[in-house]
């Protein structure tokens, strides 16, 4: 059953739950955006110049298997997951970990890593 969501004007933009990918019924997605960070520091060891370079982010995937999972490790990945916000859109998404999980009397879970790329890529024969 879908939520019954009330809010106030001062909530109307809120975001409810999460989408679920192919073949994963999805219990948790979380992003974190990172980049490389250099410093200067004067004789006395202030900093006095910084720079942010290569922007990735940090994609954690769980959920139930549903269906036929295809993932495989160092492949491109496309999600239903919004990957557009907080400064990096778009790119390349690349897995880097799976675990499965699975004990008697439960269901299979799946565990995804991706990291994703500010650049756009392909993958080579």
């Amino acid at each position: 059953m879908a939520a019954t969501i009330n809010t106030s004007t001062a909530a109307a933009d809120t975001q409810f739950g999460i989408v679920n990918e192919s073949a994963l019924i999805l219990t948790s997605f979380s992003r974190q955006v990172n980049t490389k960070k250099s410093e200067i520091m004067d004789a006395e060891g202030d900093v006095i110049a910084v720079a942010y370079t290569g922007k990735t982010a940090s994609i954690k995937l769980s959920g139930y298997i549903n269906g036929s999972v295809t993932l495989e490790v160092a492949n491109l990945i496309t999600l239903a997951n919004s990957t557009a916000n907080f400064g990096l859109s778009g790119g390349t998404l690349l897995i880097d970990s799976i675990s499965e999980s699975s004990g008697q009397g439960e269901f299979r879970k799946v565990d995804v890593d991706v990291t994703q790329y500010e650049s756009t890529m392909t993958l080579l024969a």
